[in-house]
């Protein structure tokens, strides 16, 4: 089973295009990272938010994927959505009883990072960028596969935090 890390706008929200949803339990994406996530999850996959908030980044939530809805394949389904992921190619339905919003983010720092080994990241590496945040953003922004081991270790950290 594979598991992916992405990163999302919180000022988009704020600019009123609230994707992810995460009152509605819903995501989704086009183009180049729509194909990558739709060619790597699946029913079963969990998919790990993170998102800056002031000068750090955070992991705030994670959905495990109950159902997957394709453009062309599921248009009735997509159109009965109302938010604004029903607007991208492909759409991740989050489970109810398995996802989890945190009420108190996981900080996404170097020592974090530097952990998910799926990443390749290193000393030298964040060394040669202009801040912490600015690699940790440059890692993040193309979805990333990580493996089961780092998706419970994920989840571990996410414990007792909402």
């Amino acid at each position: 089973m594979k598991h992916m890390l992405i990163t999302y706008s919180d000022e988009c929200a704020r600019n009123g295009h609230v994707d992810p949803n995460f009152t509605q339990l819903v995501y989704g994406d086009g183009g180049n990272k729509g194909e990558a996530l739709k060619n790597n999850l699946s029913e079963g996959s969990y998919l790990f938010f993170n998102t800056r908030i002031g000068n750090k980044r955070y992991i705030t939530a994670y959905f495990y994927i109950e159902k997957i809805l394709l453009k062309g394949k599921n248009n009735i389904e997509i159109s009965a959505l109302n938010c604004d992921a029903k607007n991208d190619n492909v759409i991740f339905i989050g489970s109810r009883q398995f996802s989890k919003i945190l009420t108190i983010p996981l900080e996404l720092n170097k020592s974090l990072l530097l952990k998910l080994k799926s990443y390749k990241a290193t000393d030298e590496y964040f060394a040669s960028k202009s801040s912490e945040l600015v690699a940790i953003k440059d890692k993040t922004l193309n979805p990333t596969v990580i493996t089961e081991d780092e998706k419970e270790f994920l989840m571990e950290l996410c414990n007792n935090r909402g």
